[in-house]
C-alpha cells in the first residue's frame, strides 16, 4: 500500500512536470506577469484548459456570466457591446499572448455587458472561476500574481482608453491603435477599427487617405 502510495504521488508530481515543459507559451506568460515556484506553476497550468474554436466563435455572450480567464495564444478577439437599438460596438481588440476576459464580469460573477468573439481561428488556454479561485486561496503567491495580472492588463487599459476617448482626436486615436497593433488592419475590419474609434467607416477612410 505504502509503495502504491508513493508511486502515485510520484505520477502525479510527473504529470505536473511533464505539463509545463508541453505548456510552454502558458509558462512563459504567466511567469512573466509574476514569477511563481514551480509546484504552484504545476498546479495552475493542471487547472487551464486547452481550446480550439473557430472563427465568428463566441467566447461570452452579453447578459452572461463570464466563467473563464483565457490566455489567447493564437488569433484575434473583439470586444462588443450591443446597444438597446441592436448595434453593436467594438470596445477593444485582443491578439496572441494576451489576456481574455470580461473582467468584471468574471470576478463579480455578474451577467456580462459584453460580448467576447473571435476574428480568427483561434487557440486558447482557460482556467475557471471556481479553480482559479480555488488557487487564490491555497497559494499567497498565486494571489500576488493576480494582482499584477490585474494591474497590467485591465487597470492601465481602462485609465488609457478613457484619457483617449476625451482627449484625443480621431487621427491621434487612430495612431495610437497601429503603435499598439502595428498589423492589425490586415487582420480586423475597418468597420470594426472605426467602431472602436467611435467614427464613422468614411471618416476612418480619410484618416487613412492622408497617412499614406
Amino acid at each position: 500500500m505504502v509503495h502504491y502510495l508513493v508511486l502515485q504521488t510520484s505520477l502525479i508530481s510527473f504529470t505536473r512536470r511533464l505539463s509545463v515543459i508541453m505548456n510552454q507559451e502558458l509558462s512563459q506568460f504567466l511567469h512573466a506577469i509574476f514569477p511563481l515556484p514551480l509546484n504552484v506553476l504545476e498546479e495552475v497550468l493542471a487547472a487551464f484548459t486547452h481550446w480550439e474554436y473557430p472563427k465568428n466563435h463566441y467566447l461570452l455572450k452579453q447578459g452572461r456570466p463570464c466563467s473563464y480567464l483565457y490566455f489567447l495564444k493564437k488569433g484575434a478577439v473583439r470586444y462588443i457591446f450591443t446597444d438597446d437599438n441592436g448595434k453593436e460596438n467594438n470596445v477593444w481588440f485582443t491578439f496572441e499572448n494576451d489576456v481574455v476576459t470580461d473582467a468584471t464580469s468574471f470576478v463579480q460573477q455578474q451577467p456580462a455587458f459584453e460580448s467576447i468573439q473571435l476574428l480568427e481561428e483561434s487557440e486558447l488556454y482557460g482556467i475557471h472561476y471556481d479553480d482559479l479561485s480555488n488557487l487564490l486561496q491555497q497559494h499567497h503567491a498565486f494571489a500576488l500574481w493576480y494582482i499584477k495580472l490585474v494591474e497590467q492588463f485591465y487597470i492601465v487599459q481602462i485609465e488609457e482608453r478613457v484619457f483617449d476617448l476625451q482627449f484625443l482626436s480621431a487621427r491621434e486615436r487612430y495612431e495610437k491603435l497601429l503603435e499598439y497593433f502595428p498589423n492589425i488592419t490586415n487582420r480586423v475590419s475597418l468597420g470594426h477599427i472605426a467602431s472602436y474609434l467611435n467614427i464613422t467607416q468614411e471618416t476612418l477612410s480619410r484618416i487613412r487617405a492622408n497617412k499614406v
